[in-house]
């Protein structure tokens, strides 16, 4: 009988997988249970009974194996004999158990299939193009707001299955579209507990991120149907993540998150603020994406296996794209989206939808009050309404009274969402601190005042003879406080430590661009600036 695109075993040569490496599970799982009925070996190993039959039998004869009479379980009436007896092992048995556990593999768990099995099972279930359309991309995205030509090309990427580059300001939604995605991947999909490479054990399912699907399940249990996975890894992701993990203790493989992730979509949230540089991690996906193989090393025995790459790569940041990524990785990003911030009509349609949510009655006059007397210049971002509903129904709730909405709530609420304490902040400069210090350059070939002009953090720019200054600034206090790295000699740039911290009032550098002519070049690089501004 087919399920998915694999044959369900009937004898244990159709497993495809080494007698010895099944032998060895079976005799370890009976030891590691002490006593197990035929129904309950076929539930642990995944495996029919009568695949089992002849390692069974030859246990038996060797005296590995005993049996203990018929089973009490409910649901064996009708079934075989063999089946409703039940097995432990016999002394020499656990002996020669705690013999293969201190060479072989300790993996306990259902069968592992074959590495081959594996890989028509899973390009059997990725094919052809998603069935995506406008109607269905808006239901999945719910109350979202965003822009027609946003839906479009999430549309398209979903459609094509093609990696996705996401990027904007923080809470306008970007980690809600990746969710919202996993709802349109299409059916459910079979994948194996494990995969046996040889000898070599590697255990894929993952319940963190495999939901078992609803509907029956396979008749082979060797096999889990699950939802189309979405494997989320945040600024916690680490490269080794993306290799084989190997359990030295207990001798079998962990998949990597781009394994797990297969037939599904794997989102690199956060990107760019991972321990590992944004490029080193691009330059591991570089191949993958343009392939759609990845090779990875089973480190115990120095083989290398080559998998496909079959899941959709969503990277999705707050950072400025520009500063992450060169042109060649972003010419492989097949769609490059930007989620802006809401518009103030749109703010008003989250804030109302928050409210009906949370049962406030809904008041007209409190957008304008927002937006006039509480935000100002402050950038309006998609998520804030939610908070603000959120924390004015705690406050009402700690006053025993119900939310409504008015100018002293909407105020509380606020100032409890953002503290007055982070002060007037600008788009431009918003999650850096401000600087209006005030600069005099002093080299020895005289350069005029100038005042001191802003630039992200990690990016260069050239000290110019005019009228402005960019420097690099690394701003690690809540005050006027900034710092630039003096060049290396005869380099022209380098790099400061985020937790270099220089108060407001002390020398900085700057370093020249690097195009300009050997002599001023070198007038140029002991340029300093010196703030004169208040701390």
């Amino acid at each position: 009988m087919l399920t998915g695109a694999i044959e369900a075993p009937k004898r244990i040569e159709d497993l495809h997988v080494r007698r010895d490496l099944v032998a060895s599970l079976l005799l370890r799982t009976l030891a590691f249970a002490d006593q197990l009925s035929g129904a309950a070996v076929e539930t642990r190993l995944g495996l029919p009974f009568e695949t089992l039959q002849p390692l069974i039998e030859e246990f038996q004869k060797t005296q590995l194996m005993d049996t203990m009479g018929f089973s009490n379980e409910p649901g064996l009436e009708g079934r075989p004999i063999p089946v409703r007896m039940n097995y432990t092992v016999s002394s020499a048995g656990r002996q020669r158990a705690a013999e293969m556990s201190a060479v072989q593999t300790r993996y306990l768990g259902p069968c592992p299939i074959n590495f081959e099995d594996y890989l028509t099972l899973i390009r059997s279930q990725v094919t052809g193009k998603a069935n995506v359309n406008d109607a269905a991309l808006k239901k999945a995205l719910g109350t979202l707001e965003l822009e027609q030509h946003v839906i479009d090309q999430i549309g398209g990427a979903m459609v094509s299955r093609a990696s996705l580059f996401i990027f904007g300001a923080p809470g306008n939604g970007k980690s809600t579209i990746t969710e919202r995605m996993a709802l349109l991947m299409g059916a459910p999909v079979e994948i194996p507990h494990a995969v046996a490479i040889g000898d070599e054990i590697i255990r894929v399912i993952d319940p963190v991120y495999h939901k078992i699907a609803d509907g029956p399940q396979p008749i082979d249990r060797r096999l889990v149907k699950v939802e189309r996975p979405v494997v989320v890894a945040g600024g916690e992701l680490k490269l080794q993540q993306l290799d084989l993990t190997y359990d030295a203790q207990n001798r079998y493989y962990e998949a990597p998150l781009q394994w797990k992730a297969n037939a599904g979509v794997f989102v690199i949230d956060d990107f760019g603020r991972q321990e590992v540089p944004p490029m080193r991690l691009l330059n591991r996906f570089i191949v993958p994406m343009e392939k759609k193989v990845d090779y990875l090393d089973l480190s115990a025995s120095g083989r290398k296996i080559e998998l496909p790459f079959l899941c959709q790569v969503v990277f999705s940041t707050n950072l400025s794209p520009t500063e992450l990524v060169d042109e060649a990785f972003l010419r492989r990003m097949a769609y490059k989206i930007g989620v802006s911030n809401p518009s103030p009509e749109a703010f008003g349609r989250i804030l109302r939808y928050e409210c009906d949510r949370q049962g406030v009655a809904f008041d007209e006059k409190a957008i304008g009050y927002l937006l006039n007397n509480l935000y100002g210049k402050k950038p309006l971002r998609g998520s804030h309404p939610r908070a603000l509903i959120a924390r004015l129904v705690d406050l009402a709730n700690y006053r025993q009274e119900p939310p409504r909405l008015t100018p002293q709530t909407l105020k509380e609420a606020f100032d409890a969402c953002f503290n007055p304490a982070l002060g007037s902040l600008t788009e431009e400069d918003w999650a850096r601190p401000a600087i209006t210090s005030e600069c005099r350059v002093r080299t020895w070939n005289g350069l005029p005042e100038v005042r001191l002009t802003w630039v992200r953090r990690g990016q260069r720019a050239p000290l110019g003879r005019h009228s402005r200054v960019p420097v690099r600034a690394t701003g690690t206090t809540g005050h006027a406080a900034f710092c630039a790295m003096k060049p290396a000699p005869g380099s022209g740039s380098a790099r400061t430590p985020d937790s270099t911290r220089v108060p407001s009032g002390y020398m900085i550098s700057a370093w020249p661009d690097l195009k300009m002519s050997n002599a001023v070049r070198s007038a140029l690089r002991s340029a300093e600036c010196l703030t004169t501004g208040k701390a």
